[in-house]
């Protein structure tokens, strides 16, 4: 059975506004043929990947963390001490931060002194798709994000949009991010397809010494 479904229309209803990622309009660019168009970013990761129907899909992401396997006579979760990666397709990535400032009033002049103090950690949200096979509800991918969130440890996050901004000499070349909060919005008319929302911290590595 052949199911038929707008990616970008379910994308407006689940979080309420429309991104040309998943209904794109380009023009014919001369030189951006498969043969001969840029494949990688400068840091290492892919600007192209192919979905499980094989398109090409723009800025993929990709996350790596802990293996994990089920106790069965106590139930608890353990870590095997491996990892897994796993590619997110149908994903659109957005990066934001800000800066902490003291501002303080000078008398007899307007404004007032602002001294910077830090830049706060990167946000990164992930907002996209599970799409399980057929007319499939996406059942096994479902319970992989519930892992990757309760995994409770720094996740390694790989696109070539967020390298820019955690492949950094001073984050020691780290692209850990940490998982901070992770929704299932509703959506209608399909049962093989389910939003999400990932809200992740870049995670910067700190090196303390004893200065006495």
């Amino acid at each position: 059975m052949e199911v038929s479904f707008s990616l970008a229309d379910l994308f407006l209803e689940a979080f309420g506004y429309r991104t040309p990622a998943f209904d794109p309009q380009f023009d014919n660019v001369s030189g951006d043929a498969i043969s001969n168009r840029q494949s990688t970013g400068q840091l290492g990761s892919p600007f192209y990947a192919k979905d499980f129907l094989g398109r090409d899909v723009f800025l993929p992401v990709t996350v790596t963390f802990p293996a994990t396997v089920a106790d069965g006579s106590s139930g608890l979760i353990a870590d095997t001490g491996q990892t897994q990666d796993w590619m997110i397709p149908y994903c659109v990535v957005a990066v934001s931060a800000k800066k902490t400032i003291i501002e303080t009033p000078v008398t007899e002049r307007r404004g007032t002194v602002k001294e910077l103090i830090s830049i706060q950690d990167y946000q990164i949200r992930l907002r996209g798709f599970l799409v399980g096979s057929g007319n499939n509800f996406p059942e096994q991918d479902v319970a992989r994000l519930r892992d990757l969130f309760e995994s409770n440890v720094p996740v390694s996050l790989k696109c070539a949009l967020t390298d820019i901004f955690l492949l950094r000499p001073d984050r020691s070349g780290s692209d850990n991010v940490v998982i901070r909060e992770l929704s299932f919005p509703s959506v209608t008319g399909v049962k093989n397809v389910r939003p999400f929302e990932l809200v992740c911290v870049s995670d910067e590595p700190f090196s303390l010494s004893d200065v006495s």
